[in-house]
């Protein structure tokens, strides 16, 4: 994980600012790696990166640590919120791929074994097959990390199945 100054942290803490924690060549090879060990279990192909949709993910994630609460911006889109310094981005990843215990292979939204789609929302997403390229943002503020996943293209689509 990407450390941060204690300058920059106590900064964020004392004025309530966000520390930008941009996707470096590392991170970014850290969460392809979780995202595409979730694929190879289903024999899919792996996740691409695309810098475009990091940007994005990073501008709202961004956002997000400024306001201090998970809300989306669009389909397509993988949120997680954990106290700052506590998770690494594959165990933020992780938070999303167990949802696999309640995925069942069914036509979206018939996805879970609860009955409510969002219960596995965020694995389908992970490894919709028709999903090619991810690109994240990680942002701390307020004492959270937020991570923010997008992907292209978008899985969860009404009607098909994940896989």
């Amino acid at each position: 994980m990407k450390r941060r100054s204690i300058a920059a942290v106590f900064a964020a803490l004392t004025f309530g600012a966000t520390v930008h924690a941009h996707a470096d060549q590392r991170s970014t090879a850290e969460l392809l790696a979780a995202h595409n060990a979730y694929r190879a279990s289903l024999d899919l192909p792996p996740l691409r990166w695309s810098h475009r949709l990091a940007a994005h993910a990073q501008l709202w994630a961004d956002h997000l640590a400024e306001i201090g609460q998970l809300e989306h911006s669009g389909s397509g889109q993988n949120l997680a919120m954990a106290t700052a310094g506590t998770e690494s981005l594959s165990q933020l990843v992780d938070l999303w791929g167990s949802e696999q215990a309640d995925f069942t292979d069914g036509y979206f939204p018939a996805i879970s074994t609860t009955g409510n789609w969002a219960d596995a929302g965020h694995y389908s997403q992970m490894v919709w097959r028709t999903t090619t390229e991810v690109g994240c943002g990680v942002a701390e503020g307020n004492g959270l990390e937020i991570l923010v996943c997008d992907y292209d293209p978008p899985g969860n689509v009404m009607g098909q199945r994940a896989f």
